[in-house]
């Protein structure tokens, strides 16, 4: 079979499993498998694919076509601009995460610290670290997995000698010595657990403790405010990612008395994302 019948059955796999857009993704697969850029496919739709090739071509059909993750399968994905590992079992890194990030950059001096609360498989940490590089920090998850894969792309990106790695259940458990930072980043877990049950089929092969946020969303959110006041500089800043404008709305609700709003921030698709306090 060659690269574009090879295509086109990919196309009509996917579609019939409702995966979001297959036409992108079956180029996306093809490219993997092939090893070689979707461009080439299109100067070359006459490509023969070995049998061998074939056989995972159809392997990696079947598992997306029961919503697996394309991100799992295909193990890595890209994130600010560098590769990062995506094993199962950790949160998948998204695209709406990079804004949270350019704000943190915005307001982390060049040699700051900072401490990256739920910190999955390193994507906020190693961004900062690799586009600051006088700048030092704690990357901090309740998943042993996660941690050991934020090690693995720290150290790829060779930044793991500027990050200590901790296994934290609650923001409250980082050492005293993490006090005076300059900045706490957090993507936490901030769905509500009413809501769980009607996400997207991908999303329910992510870990649940990366999502579960509690009756209201919140569970964290409350925690990292209390860390916030024990660990920051006065004027830290304290940057959360949110789901939506209701839960930033929320969230200015029950900011302790400590914290000066600093502004919400829209994503792409113009929906408030981040939100971002200092302390005075």
């Amino acid at each position: 079979m060659n690269a574009a019948e090879a295509g086109r059955r990919l196309i009509r796999e996917l579609t019939a499993a409702g995966v979001p857009s297959p036409v992108l993704e079956a180029g996306m697969i093809l490219s993997f498998v092939c090893g070689l850029p979707t461009s080439f496919f299109l100067a070359r739709p006459d490509f023969e694919l070995t049998e061998e090739r074939m056989a995972e071509l159809l392997r990696i059909s079947e598992r997306r076509s029961r919503r697996e993750p394309l991100q799992y399968i295909l193990g890595s994905w890209d994130f600010f601009g560098r590769t990062l590992a995506t094993p199962p079992g950790v949160l998948i890194p998204r695209p709406e995460t990079e804004l949270l990030v350019e704000k943190t950059l915005e307001r982390l001096p060049g040699e700051g610290t900072f401490l990256d609360w739920g910190t999955g498989g390193g994507c906020i940490a190693l961004s900062i670290l690799h586009e600051k590089p006088a700048s030092s920090g704690i990357a901090a998850d309740s998943n042993p997995l996660a941690l050991r894969t934020a090690w693995n792309n720290l150290h790829r990106y060779n930044v793991l000698s500027r990050c200590l790695l901790w296994h934290s259940r609650t923001p409250d458990d980082i050492p005293a010595s993490a006090s005076s930072l300059d900045v706490l980043v957090s993507n936490p877990p901030y769905i509500p657990t009413e809501r769980l049950e009607t996400l997207m089929e991908e999303v329910r092969y992510e870990p649940l403790s990366a999502l579960d946020g509690g009756t209201d969303g919140a569970d964290c959110y409350r925690s990292l405010f209390a860390a916030g006041e024990r660990m920051l500089k006065p004027n830290g800043s304290l940057l959360f990612e949110v789901g939506d404008g209701a839960q930033a709305v929320f969230l200015e609700k029950i900011a302790l008395e400590c914290f000066k709003l600093d502004g919400i921030f829209d994503d792409f698709s113009k929906t408030p994302r981040v939100i971002s306090w200092r302390r005075v």
